[in-house]
């Protein structure tokens, strides 16, 4: 039962951690490339515009330039998005209760007293996705 119970969660945290690591991945090799393009723009328009009003004035425009994209970035954050969906119900619960209920009997109390406790937080984390 224990090694059932291991690669049970051992399968939950895989697909959690594949889940959440290769978006943001993904999210990091994006925002270094749009980090680069953006120097790169900035250090043109500072190089178009320092012959016509000094570097004084680029430095100020580009900078100003700089803080209206970052405020037009931020705006987003400031109003409330709509959540996204729950996952859709696992499956894989129903059957690890089930294992869980069959191997009580044959558990000392200590080993059921944490049995009970892992089923109260497996269904837990089951039902906080069902709220609305």
């Amino acid at each position: 039962m224990g090694n059932e119970i291991v690669a049970f969660a051992r399968a939950r945290a895989r697909v959690a951690v594949r889940r959440a690591a290769v978006p943001a991945a993904f999210a990091v090799v994006g925002a270094l490339f749009v980090l680069f393009a953006v120097a790169g723009l900035f250090a043109a328009l500072f190089f178009w515009l320092e012959p016509a009003l000094g570097p004084i004035s680029a430095c100020l425009i580009v900078a100003a330039v700089a803080l209206l994209l970052a405020i037009i970035a931020f705006l987003p954050l400031a109003f409330r998005r709509k959540r996204a969906p729950p996952p859709p119900a696992d499956a894989a619960l129903p059957q690890f209760i089930l294992l869980l209920a069959r191997s009580a009997p044959s558990l000392s109390p200590k080993h059921l007293v944490a049995t009970a406790a892992l089923l109260a937080v497996a269904l837990l984390f089951s039902a906080r996705g069902q709220k609305k």
